[in-house]
């Protein structure tokens, strides 16, 4: 009869295996990019597409949700360094994805919005993770709540002792 904590390891490992699957197929920059590049239909946004990090398509996401935004709430809203924040919105800029505009009363902060190019990037954006989302929600539907509270209730056990 195999020992308990033989069953709790192989446990363990297959836990350990999904979770590294699931952070290897979430950071596939080229799998995100492959989708949008093969739904895109503007030469210019298939021209800086290979030359855009997920971060710079979140950004842009953040802007075109909260147009006319400054770049402390970029930082908090997703985390990053304001540092981050600067290089990537200086890059979006470069790549007339978003535009800067400031109030003649507050030179020191600068607003960012998003021009048409950038908006119909952000919304090939939005449809790939509405695509990816949907997919979530067909598997999480399969179980029921009782046993995804337990699921949740340990992925946020398992985060905590990180």
């Amino acid at each position: 009869m195999p020992d308990i904590s033989d069953d709790l390891l192989q446990l363990k490992n297959r836990i350990e295996k999904s979770i590294y699957l699931i952070l290897i197929s979430e950071n596939d920059e080229d799998q995100d990019r492959l989708w949008l590049m093969e739904r895109v239909a503007d030469n210019r946004l298939k021209k800086l597409l290979p030359r855009l990090s997920i971060s710079s398509l979140h950004v842009l996401d953040v802007i075109n949700t909260h147009d006319g935004i400054i770049g402390i709430d970029i930082a908090r809203e997703m985390g990053l360094t304001k540092g981050a924040v600067s290089k990537i919105t200086r890059k979006l800029l470069e790549q007339g994805l978003i535009r800067k505009a400031q109030l003649p009363d507050n030179l020191k902060e600068i607003y960012f919005f998003m021009t048409p190019l950038g908006a119909e990037l952000a919304e090939l954006h939005r449809l790939f993770h509405q695509e990816k989302d949907q997919k979530a929600m067909e598997l999480l539907g399969s179980f029921d709540a009782a046993s995804l509270e337990i699921v949740a209730d340990f992925l946020e056990k398992l985060a905590r002792l990180r």
